[in-house]
């Protein structure tokens, strides 16, 4: 009995304001799933733009590997070692282009081709520079056009380029 009312009144005094406080914290479930939606579209956001970003990038390579290929070139003649930057270019501007809707159309041909592996090689630097200021005007949420020819003509001219590898 000497040791009932002690015990009484620790439980009183630490364990009941415990189990309040416990009860008294949670929040109520609606608000929890606005807080994970909202979790949920910051993440999505921040992973469309990392996307946008990696895109962006790609036109950089190939603008700078266009102006790559041009220093290179040896006569009317390209070193077969370029054959890999030929590749990743003509990858990257798949990639692009299918990340702006457009299809996988690889067969149409050039309007008016080039005459010579400098004229090819030129085109293509501009080509890669009209890329990449248009990547620049747009955003993660656009479905361009113009970025969709501006990459099939990219394709299109390395693949014509490739023609002059030895």
């Amino acid at each position: 009995m000497k040791f009932q009312f002690p015990i009484f009144i620790f439980c009183f005094l630490f364990v009941a304001p415990a189990v309040c406080a416990q009860s008294a914290e949670t929040t109520p479930p609606e608000e929890q799933n606005e807080t994970m939606r909202d979790t949920l579209k910051r993440m999505q956001i921040k992973r469309e733009e990392q996307e946008h970003k990696k895109i962006l990038d790609k036109g950089a390579l190939i603008k700078t590997e266009a102006e790559s290929l041009a220093r290179e070139a040896v006569g009317n003649t390209l070193p077969r070692n370029l054959e890999k930057k030929l590749r990743e270019i003509e990858k990257s501007a798949r990639q692009i282009r299918s990340e702006f809707g457009g299809g996988g159309n690889d067969d149409e041909a050039l309007e008016s081709p080039p005459a010579d592996l400098a004229d090819a090689l030129k085109r293509l630097g501009e080509t890669g520079e009209r890329l990449n200021k248009e990547l620049g005007k747009t955003s993660r949420r656009v479905i361009s056009f113009t970025v969709i020819e501006i990459t099939s003509e990219v394709i299109q001219l390395t693949r014509n380029i490739r023609g002059y590898l030895f």
